[in-house]
C-alpha cells in the first residue's frame, strides 16, 4: 500500500476518539483491504496488519537538566538550584496520563525586606521592633542557613490633601537598609527612624510595595532566593485614581524612581499603583507579599491577597509585639505550600487541576496542596498546544504533575 501523507485522511482518526478507549486505539498508517484501520491493537493484528505499520503512539517525558539540589554546605555559591528537575519535554498522546514527580531543596536562601508604615499612629510600633533584627535573625536560622534582611519605609504621597503641613517633612517611600545578613546594622536603622503624619486614613503604601519590587538592585534581591516583602500597617492603602484628588493624573509607569537618597522621586507625578500593576510586578520579580496588619484591617488586606499571588495576611498586634511570630508564621505557611501555575500561551488547551494529598485523597479544581508531604497535579483536558508549568515553591515537599488531554507536546 502507499504511506499516508495527507494530513485530512488522517484527521477523522482523531474526531473518531470520542467514541472509543483511547489509550487503546492504534491505526493501520497504509492502505490495506481493511476496512477500518483505527482499531485497537489486538484487532488489528488479529486482521492481518503488520506490527511495524501499526501506529501506536506512546507518551515520552525527555528531561533535558536535572541538576542535584543545593543543600547547606553549597550555601555560598551563587547558583542555588531549589527545585529538581529543572527543565523537561513532555509528549502526550490524546487520553494518555503522565506522572511527573519533582523535588524541591530543603535549605531555601531568604531575603525578608521589612516595609513599615511611619505615619503617627505607628508610633509604639517603632519602638517595638528596634531589636527586630537580632531575634527575627535567630529564629530564621532555625529555618534557613541563608538569611538577609533589609528595612524601608513609607507614609504618603508629600501633597495635599493627603499630608499635615505642620509636621516633620512627609515622604512617600523611603528604602533605608539594603538586603543583609548584619542584623546589628538593621537594628541600628530601625533606632535612628522617626514618624511623620498625613491627614486621611489611607496610606501609600502600594507606591512603596512596587518600588520595593521593581528596584531590585537597589533593595538588593538575589536571583537565587526566597524573596520576602513584610508590609506592616496599621490602615488602607490608596491604589489607582485616587491621587487624581491632588491633580496627579499621569498613570503608575510601573518602573523604579529612587533618586541618589533612595526615595521614591516620583511620589508627586505619578498615580498610585493599580491592584493589577502590583500584581504583575510581584510575580515578575518572585516577590511574596505578607500583610502584617491590625484587626480593623484585616478583612481588608485579606481581600487584596485573594488577587495576588502567595500573599498572606497576619493579625497585627497594636504595638507590633507579635512581628516575629507573624513573619515566622506566615514563611512556614509559604513553605508548606505547593501551588501550580501556567505559563506562556494556552489557548486550545483546556486545563483543569487536581490536588493529590499524601494519604491518596483527591481535590479536583484545585492549584494548591499543602502539608508536609504535598504533591498536585493538572490535567489538560482537551485541546492542542503546549503550555509551560512552574511552581511558586513552598516546603521540601514533593510535586507531581498527570497531564491527560488531546494531542499535546509542550516543555516544563
Amino acid at each position: 500500500g502507499t504511506r499516508l501523507r495527507d494530513r485530512n485522511l488522517i484527521e477523522p482518526v482523531y474526531t473518531g476518539y470520542s467514541k472509543i478507549n483511547l489509550p487503546l486505539n492504534v491505526w493501520e498508517f497504509i492502505i490495506s483491504k481493511i476496512s477500518s484501520r483505527c482499531d485497537t491493537l489486538e484487532n488489528l493484528l488479529s486482521k492481518g496488519c503488520q506490527l511495524n505499520l501499526i501506529e501506536f503512539p506512546i507518551s515520552e517525558v525527555e528531561i533535558h537538566r536535572n541538576d542535584p539540589l543545593t543543600v547547606s554546605s553549597q550555601k555560598s555559591n551563587s547558583d542555588v538550584t531549589q527545585i529538581s528537575p529543572q527543565k523537561l519535554t513532555l509528549k502526550l498522546r490524546p487520553g494518555k496520563s503522565q506522572f511527573i514527580g519533582v523535588r524541591q531543596s530543603e535549605d531555601y536562601p531568604i531575603d525578608l525586606y521589612y516595609l513599615m508604615d511611619l505615619s503617627a499612629s505607628m508610633d509604639d510600633d517603632l519602638n517595638t521592633i528596634k531589636e527586630l533584627g537580632s531575634t527575627l535573625s535567630r529564629e530564621m536560622s532555625k529555618l534557613t542557613s541563608n538569611f538577609r534582611l533589609g528595612f524601608g519605609s513609607f507614609v504618603e504621597k508629600p501633597v495635599s490633601p493627603f499630608i499635615k503641613t505642620t509636621c516633620l517633612p512627609t515622604f512617600g517611600y523611603k528604602h533605608v537598609l539594603s538586603l543583609t545578613n548584619d542584623a546589628e546594622k538593621f537594628n541600628e536603622i530601625v533606632k535612628r527612624q522617626r514618624i511623620s503624619a498625613n491627614i486621611d486614613t489611607p496610606e501609600g503604601g502600594f507606591d512603596a510595595i512596587m518600588q520595593a519590587a521593581v528596584c531590585k538592585e537597589k533593595i538588593g534581591w538575589r536571583n537565587d532566593s526566597l524573596h520576602l516583602l513584610v508590609f506592616v500597617s496599621d490602615a488602607d492603602s490608596h491604589f489607582g485614581m485616587d491621587s487624581k484628588l491632588a491633580g496627579i493624573v499621569i498613570p503608575n509607569d510601573g518602573n523604579c524612581h529612587l533618586d541618589h537618597n533612595n526615595e521614591y522621586s516620583m511620589s508627586t507625578v505619578l498615580e498610585y499603583p493599580t491592584i493589577g500593576q502590583l500584581i504583575d510586578k510581584l510575580v515578575q520579580n518572585n516577590v511574596l507579599l505578607i500583610f502584617a496588619v491590625t484587626n480593623e484591617q484585616v478583612h481588608t488586606y485579606e481581600n487584596y491577597a485573594k488577587l495576588i499571588p502567595g500573599a498572606t495576611v497576619g493579625r497585627l498586634q497594636k504595638d507590633s509585639g507579635n512581628i516575629l511570630q507573624l513573619i515566622v508564621a506566615a514563611y512556614q505557611e509559604l513553605r508548606s505550600e505547593v501551588e501550580l501555575e501556567i505559563l506562556g500561551e494556552t489557548e486550545g488547551l483546556n486545563l483543569s487541576f487536581t490536588a493529590i494529598c499524601n494519604n491518596g485523597t483527591f481535590f479536583p479544581h484545585q492549584r494548591k496542596s499543602t502539608g508536609p508531604a504535598a504533591s498536585a497535579t493538572t490535567s489538560p483536558a482537551a485541546g492542542t498546544g503546549g503550555c509551560s508549568a512552574a511552581v511558586r515553591s513552598r516546603s521540601a515537599v514533593r510535586c507531581g504533575w498527570s497531564f491527560i488531554g488531546s494531542p499535546f507536546a509542550g516543555s516544563l
